[in-house]
């Protein structure tokens, strides 16, 4: 059935529209858009950042944002941390924590997503120096937790970070951060 040309959605040649956005990130069948990833950090930078101590802000004075996220949940039926995720990266990294900061972003992840991740640290619209962390399960990431920590320590006043708390993420890799961040004296 032919629909009337108002009504026809036309296809984008991918070549055409790679070439109009900038290169797409690429592993397997996975991408990060990088000019849809930093129009969209520096977006919700923005905002936190005009709005955190305003009175009734949603920031409540947060001084850097944490995004965090455990194993898989197949029972979960809404998660604002995947959806941030969605949103920022196009797809969902589980056991990953990013930090928003008010002059750097961190991100704790395993080797193949920060390789996925590594070319938005030169993309032409980076507006934030990105820090691509890799687990360590040697010492199950405990110095990999001290350098997300002076990251929000260097934020703002570093001692309020604004979590998504209600979450409950599932596994080590989420408990022992929650269990890291919550040990840190002077955080709130």
């Amino acid at each position: 059935r032919e629909f009337p040309p108002a009504v026809r959605t036309p296809r984008r040649d991918s070549a055409a529209a790679a070439s109009s956005r900038g290169p797409a990130v690429a592993m397997g069948d996975l991408s990060v858009d990088p000019v849809t990833f930093w129009e969209r950090l520096s977006k919700l930078h923005k905002t936190w950042n005009a709005e955190r101590q305003q009175d009734n802000s949603v920031w409540k004075g947060a001084d850097a944002l944490v995004i965090d996220s455990g194993g898989l949940n197949d029972d979960e039926v809404y998660s604002k941390s995947a959806s941030l995720q969605n949103w920022l990266l196009g797809i969902e990294f589980t056991n990953t924590v990013i930090i928003v900061a008010s002059r750097s972003v961190h991100v704790l992840t395993d080797g193949k997503k920060a390789a996925l991740l590594e070319p938005l640290r030169s993309a032409e619209n980076a507006t934030l120096p990105l820090d691509l962390i890799v687990k360590d399960k040697t010492d199950k990431n405990k110095a990999n937790h001290a350098k997300l920590i002076a990251g929000i320590r260097a934020s703002h006043a570093g001692a309020t970070v604004a979590c998504l708390n209600k979450e409950k993420p599932l596994g080590d890799f989420a408990a022992l951060w929650r269990a890291a961040l919550a040990a840190e004296e002077g955080l709130a």
